[in-house]
């Protein structure tokens, strides 16, 4: 069995499963994820492009 994924949002420290948090593109093609609690949008770590 995989352990939950869990994200952290950097801003207001909120900890939540990974599937809580909005996924969104800007406009220069970028993955933002948006905090549940203070709507802070963040670039995750776990991008695909940095493999």
């Amino acid at each position: 069995m995989m352990p939950p994924f869990i994200r952290r949002c950097p801003d207001c420290g909120h900890v939540g499963w990974t599937r809580s948090f909005r996924v969104e593109t800007d406009e220069r093609g970028r993955r933002l994820v948006e905090c549940p609690s203070c709507q802070h949008r963040f670039e995750p770590v776990d991008n695909p492009l940095l493999n």
